[in-house]
């Protein structure tokens, strides 16, 4: 599939946006949960995590198809479950400053990505965990960002996918009133 060229821009603004907002439960966890504010290497490895995702999610939505017709189903599931995915980020933030922040799917998210990253390590023969409090590595925090990001990326098509039947069921009812009806 080609890359349309003309709606790669919009992509990279509606993405850049989108994944920062997105990001931001997470980061806040990682700089003062983990306390991972005192290490440059792991800011800069969190910030090249979600530069990745917004390349990749700019680059996929930008081929020509479904994706880059607004008119489609597939394009307005997307948008909604991008609008549905930043609310929930956006009402995250103020929880993690109260006990409900373990609650929040952020922290569950980067619980598994950390699990995953320092299981991972311990196989390939680290003594100690890879991500913790006040400890961590470019490679493996950046590595700990792409699986979270996979983790919320999957959630969010979750989110597309129950959109899209919501969508085409609606559809469905203003084209076919009266068969519907019967």
């Amino acid at each position: 599939m080609p890359l349309n060229l003309k709606v790669l821009p919009h992509q990279l603004r509606h993405w850049a946006l989108h994944c920062s907002l997105t990001a931001l439960p997470s980061f806040g966890i990682a700089l003062f949960m983990l306390q991972l504010w005192k290490l440059p290497a792991a800011i800069a490895a969190m910030l090249a995590a979600i530069a990745t995702f917004i390349a990749l999610y700019a680059l996929i939505t930008s081929l020509k198809g479904p994706l880059t017709d607004p008119g489609t189903l597939v394009a307005r599931s997307l948008k909604l479950g991008t609008r549905i995915r930043t609310a929930i980020s956006l009402i995250s933030i103020p929880l993690l400053f109260t006990r409900m922040g373990g609650w929040t799917p952020d922290f569950w998210c980067g619980f598994l990505a950390c699990s995953v990253t320092n299981a991972i390590g311990k196989k390939l023969g680290s003594h100690q965990e890879l991500i913790r409090s006040g400890r961590g590595d470019f490679l493996p925090v950046y590595f700990t960002t792409i699986l979270e990001g996979i983790i919320i990326s999957f959630m969010l098509l979750m989110i597309a996918f129950f959109s899209l039947l919501i969508l085409q069921r609606r559809q469905t009812r203003r084209s076919f009133p009266a068969a519907i009806s019967r």
